[in-house]
């Protein structure tokens, strides 16, 4: 990279090409924290205090939540069991929200597109739901 002058060099650092692709569907426009901001299930500043925590807290907190709403009855609850599932669904809606289309999201996760739409039916993400409740 030595014969990259200097703006060559910050603008590949900050390549945002994920998000400037000529190839659009339907995950286009897909953005799930917007979402969930609309939704008022979350707000800005709890975006900025969720920063502070690792994803194990965060899953504790929730694991913590329920569990105290259910009076600490989890028994039973195949939660070990659901466990990757539910990782691999957020994953998932990551890839889709922070690309254009499926090709980019399936290049994130490394499987192939056909991987990626049953993926999407399994975990039953819909994008004409978000963008209708945005609307």
């Amino acid at each position: 990279m030595r014969w990259l002058g200097s703006a060559e060099k910050d603008s590949m650092l900050f390549n945002n090409s994920l998000r400037g692709s000529k190839y659009k569907t339907q995950n286009e426009n897909f953005d799930y924290k917007k979402y969930l901001l609309e939704q008022k299930k979350i707000n800005k500043e709890f975006l900025n205090r969720i920063k502070l925590l690792t994803i194990e807290e965060v899953l504790y907190l929730k694991l913590d939540s329920i569990a105290t709403s259910l009076k600490g009855k989890l028994f039973g609850f195949p939660i070990y069991k659901l466990l990757p599932d539910i990782c691999k669904e957020a994953i998932i809606l990551y890839a889709l929200t922070s690309t254009k289309n499926k090709r980019e999201a399936a290049n994130i996760l490394n499987i192939n597109i056909q991987g990626l739409n049953s993926k999407i039916k399994k975990y039953n993400i819909n994008f004409e739901d978000i963008k209708n409740a945005r609307q």
